[in-house]
């Protein structure tokens, strides 16, 4: 009897063994639990924060989880994901539920990699891919990598963004791909895999990492430039995705404005009034026009009527019927359009799209509306004094200097930056005065741009004032006036 208890003991103890995970191996984890979901919803914050998408895209089942104890936990988490028309892809709407953002239509299939360190509270992104739902079928790598060397399964295997070996290009030393690729790292930039891209956008970053050192150069003032998110951009992307064409002339004729008489501040910010809404994005559209407009108009609005709205660039990208959506467009136009129109909707009835789509416009939703448009003095002075009585002025400027600008003042010689030649429009919001030991007395504009809040000084961009730098002193300037 012993000895076979014995026996049954050899028998079992290696087979109960077996049972348990190896140290370091790949387990199976349930769909639903936390660990899983706790992961997989940081997850879609990141991917969502990838996207130019207009409404969120949501996972709404797990398909397979596993889980693997490396320095954290590494979790692979395959998804299918659907888009839900009921919440923008905004921060407001992070780690929403689906019973809050249902999802209309599925859209596909991803596979997440998560890094979860719980003891520094921190998680990375480290791969993502996604395909049709139909495409092929998606799992996680259950299989220990083997010791020999082996081609890997691609359309099964998953990918460790922060680990591959990266794209080795034929040009530029080791240092600065390095920094290259934490750039594309940094940015979630899509082009991590594809080695011929890689190697298309290495050479153009560093192409842009010389231009941007010629501009710093050419700088008269404080302002710093370098690498920004448009740094793997050559200058004709740029201009075609973020720019306009150029500033063209007015359909429409305006008044020249009253100035107003009397002392003005040394400095003004109408921010600090609570009469500018917070940086937006016009993406890969040339739409800064209608962001010019409806900041000139949010502004104009709180100031006479109280309220701050964020209102609807989409709109004009879509009805302005005279300017030319994401091609381009002039603020002038887009007053008299409005008018024409019946108003303007909120920013959330009648959110942005970053593309030319078919008009929506309903008239019965328009919550603001506009009676007229002044031209102002191209005298800086008597801008400053009418901003400052009657709020945010819409302008045009040269934006040759703006694609690696990262903050201080800029003061670009004019060789560099043609005041005649006008491709973007912005607002101004304010000026001040910047003192430093080897600058000396800088006095600058507050300019709100649409290029998102990484971008330059968190979305806005500092310019001298006092000699028309980039076109200041001939740019059309133009205000709107409110019902009353």
């Amino acid at each position: 009897m012993a000895l076979t208890l014995i026996f049954l003991g050899l028998i079992l103890v290696p087979y109960c063994l077996s049972l348990k995970p190896l140290a370091g191996g790949i387990q199976d984890r349930k769909p639903d639990d936390p660990d899983v979901l706790d992961a997989l919803d940081f997850a879609m914050n990141e991917f969502n924060a990838m996207q130019n998408n207009l409404y969120r895209l949501m996972s709404t089942k797990v398909k397979d989880a596993t889980v693997q104890v490396v320095s954290g936990q590494k979790f692979c988490i395959v998804s299918e994901v659907g888009i839900s028309r009921s919440c923008r892809n905004d921060d407001a709407h992070k780690s929403a539920s689906l019973d809050l953002c249902p999802v209309d239509t599925l859209e596909m299939q991803c596979r997440f990699v998560v890094n979860s360190v719980p003891w520094e509270k921190r998680k990375d992104l480290i791969s993502h891919e996604c395909v049709g739902l139909e495409e092929k079928i998606m799992s996680c790598e259950r299989s220990q990598p083997s010791k020999v060397a082996s081609k890997p399964d691609e359309s099964n295997s998953v990918v460790d963004f922060e680990k591959q070996s990266k794209p080795k290009p034929a040009i530029g030393d080791s240092d600065v791909l390095e920094t290259f690729h934490k750039f594309v790292i940094k940015h979630k930039k899509p082009y991590l895999t594809d080695k011929d891209e890689y190697k298309k956008r290495f050479a153009v970053y560093q192409d842009n990492l010389v231009r941007a050192r010629k501009m710093q150069d050419m700088e008269q003032g404080s302002a710093k430039y370098g690498e920004t998110v448009f740094s793997d951009l050559t200058e004709e992307e740029f201009k075609k995705s973020y720019r306009m064409p150029g500033w063209g002339k007015p359909q429409y004729e305006m008044k020249q404005a009253d100035i107003p008489k009397g002392d003005i501040p040394k400095a003004f910010d109408w921010r600090d009034k609570g009469a500018v809404t917070a940086v937006k994005n016009q993406g890969m559209c040339g739409s800064c026009w209608a962001f010019s407009t409806t900041g000139n108009i949010e502004g104009q609005w709180k100031i006479k009527k109280g309220d701050l709205v964020s209102l609807s660039e989409q709109e004009l990208v879509d009805c302005d019927t005279v300017d030319h959506g994401c091609n381009g467009g002039l603020p002038s136009n887009a007053y008299k359009q409005i008018m024409k129109l019946g108003g303007l909707e909120t920013e959330k009835m009648y959110p942005y799209e970053g593309s030319d789509d078919k008009c929506k416009f309903a008239k019965s939703e328009a919550v603001v509306y506009i009676n007229g448009s002044v031209a102002i003095s191209k005298d800086e002075n008597e801008m400053a004094a009418w901003l400052v009585k009657n709020g945010p002025i819409s302008i045009g400027i040269n934006a040759n200097m703006m694609q690696f600008y990262l903050g201080g003042v800029a003061h670009p010689w004019k060789i560099f930056c043609n005041p005649e030649s006008l491709d973007h429009g912005v607002l101004i919001v304010g000026y001040g005065v910047k003192n430093s030991w080897l600058w000396g007395d800088e006095p600058y504009w507050i300019i709100k741009n649409s290029w998102g809040e990484s971008w330059g000084e968190q979305g806005y961009y500092l310019i001298y004032r006092g000699d028309g730098s980039c076109g200041f002193e001939s740019s059309h300037l133009v205000h709107y006036t409110s019902d009353t």
